[in-house]
């Protein structure tokens, strides 16, 4: 039982650190909107650094959330990926030392759609973010 929670411990500061350390943070559309200090459904980061979202579950709720990246703008870029987590603190992260779609293009402007995710409303409570991936 020790070697799993040292491991919980462990899988939650690299998350903190992946945070801390992150170029862009985002969050979920909810309906509360941008109010400092709320808890919203998720939260993502993107480091530009090795092409490195990572998305996470804030609430225990019955929902999860779900990132869609484009290369361009949400409005009218080109979808290249999506993934998504449910469960309170649950994370899943995508990153170029995958291959392929998780490497993103250099110098380019990089959409992300990050919303609040179930069965019955999969695209519902969403947040649009755009960055330069000059790094």
């Amino acid at each position: 039982m020790a070697g799993v929670a040292a491991a919980s411990a462990a899988l939650v500061m690299a998350v903190a650190n992946s945070a801390a350390a992150a170029d862009h943070t985002m969050h979920t559309g909810d309906a509360w909107g941008n109010v400092p200090g709320v808890d919203w459904s998720g939260t993502g980061f993107f480091n530009e650094y090795g092409d490195v979202v990572t998305i996470k579950d804030n609430d225990a709720d019955g929902s999860g959330v779900i990132m869609y990246v484009y290369i361009g703008s949400p409005a009218n870029g080109t979808k290249i990926y999506s993934f998504h987590v449910g469960g309170e603190g649950n994370t899943a992260t995508r990153k170029a030392s995958m291959g392929g779609v998780y490497n993103l293009p250099e110098n380019k402007n990089i959409g992300f759609k990050f919303c609040r995710y179930s069965d019955t409303q999969p695209g519902g409570e969403c947040k649009d973010y755009t960055f330069l991936n000059d790094n």
